[in-house]
């Protein structure tokens, strides 16, 4: 028979009183939200479903994407069409060879939005190719809300996004760490046919918060500003989003509301990745031990009370069972609700069981009915001799067992 041990802390409660909370900041902008950058759990918000124009954030999207499907080391030839791209730019020329690495930092550090096209025809083949990859990308990533028709966000009545998606996308793009890299750098020298300079990142938050780690701004005059911003503190990261702000709130906005983050929010530690929570028993000399595929983390309000359950469910499986296989989850519930289901896998390799003990009692209790039958079968005979012998008064042959 199977069973489960569970080794893993069940029920637990915790309270943390609060100590220096401030306010929830007056965030300016049509639309805003603050989230925990591991678990991707809203902290706070307005509006952050409603569909605006994103303006250069849009580039968040170009990037990881370029990132993913491309290599820094390519060689781009720039087409026409860059050079052609109205609003900011590196002035790139028809002809010109640069690198994938200098257009994401164009795109990135400067807002280009030539190299942003340049990026588009070189990943996708054309630009409409490109933008088809990057909606299928933000459906991916959960972004249901986005509709994307241009790689570097001048304004479309149909290029569309949320606060929620735009948050979605920058958390998706951050556990890269190339993405990182391009989304904190403040600076990069610049080295193109028609232009030579050093690019100063137009993400001014990058200055104005200590902590902060990326990731990047936008404005058209139908935008107005926007930003996704990031920032990391005792081993806890945020992101906030700002949609339709001004450029007099928008940096101090961004860094308000990540402060308000950190000082009334805590990160609870629920699992880390691979950690054994169950023991799932075979027979009495085999087991397999069940383990988190990844960690897994809930944000509370500092004044908060909640009530913190965990639960292993199995699911149905049969053998063998391979390393890596999922047989079950870890349900979280907080305040009785579901807040996580985190899948279990093996960490061993059991063929199908072959439980001696078993066979071994049944051969004997096999070989016991047998001997009874036996005995029973003989009685019956003796019996059947002696009731002929007396009704005939002949002698009747017997044969022994």
């Amino acid at each position: 028979m199977q069973k489960i041990k569970v080794i893993f802390l069940a029920i637990f409660f915790i309270f943390v009183v609060s100590s220096g909370a401030i306010a929830a900041p007056d965030i300016a902008g049509e639309a805003f939200i603050l989230i925990d950058a591991q678990s991707g759990q809203i902290l706070d918000g307005k509006n952050y479903d409603v569909q605006l124009h994103p303006a250069s954030t849009t580039k968040i999207l170009t990037t990881i994407l370029a990132l993913e499907k491309g290599k820094l080391t390519d060689k781009v030839t720039v087409s026409k069409n860059a050079p052609a791209a109205e609003g900011t730019k590196v002035y790139l020329r028809e002809g010109e060879t640069v690198t994938l690495e200098q257009l994401l930092n164009a795109a990135m550090v400067h807002s280009a939005n030539d190299a942003a096209v340049a990026i588009a025809e070189h990943i996708g083949g054309s630009v409409e190719a490109f933008v088809e990859l990057m909606n299928e990308k933000a459906k991916e990533i959960g972004a249901k809300n986005t509709k994307f028709v241009n790689t570097h966000g001048l304004t479309n009545e149909e290029h569309l996004t949320t606060a929620y998606d735009l948050a979605m996308i920058s958390r998706y793009a951050m556990q890269n760490p190339q993405f990182r890299e391009l989304a904190a750098k403040k600076v990069y020298d610049w080295e193109g046919l028609e232009w030579q300079t050093r690019l100063i990142n137009k993400n001014k938050f990058l200055w104005r918060m200590q902590e902060a780690t990326g990731i990047k701004p936008g404005y058209t005059s139908q935008a107005k500003y926007t930003l996704a911003a990031s920032a990391e503190k005792n081993g806890q990261e945020l992101i906030c989003v700002i949609l339709g702000s001004s450029e007099n709130r928008i940096w101090d906005d961004a860094k308000a509301l990540l402060e308000y983050g950190f000082t009334d929010f805590r990160n609870i530690n629920i699992t880390e990745n691979n950690n054994i929570v169950a023991t799932l028993q075979i027979d009495e000399e085999k087991e397999v031990n069940l383990a988190t595929t990844r960690a897994a983390n809930f944000v509370v309000a500092n004044n908060e009370q909640i009530k913190l359950e965990t639960k292993v469910v199995l699911k149905d499986f049969s053998f063998p069972i391979h390393k890596g296989d999922i047989l079950g989850e870890l349900k979280v519930m907080i305040n009785g609700e579901e807040a996580e289901s985190i899948p279990l896998q093996s960490l061993e390799e059991i063929k199908k069981p072959i439980v001696w003990h078993r066979i071994v009692i049944n051969l004997l209790a096999a070989t016991f009915l047998l001997q009874i039958a036996v005995r029973l079968y003989r009685r019956w005979r003796k019996r059947r001799r002696k009731y002929l012998y007396r009704s005939t008064g002949r002698r009747i042959n017997t044969y022994r067992f």
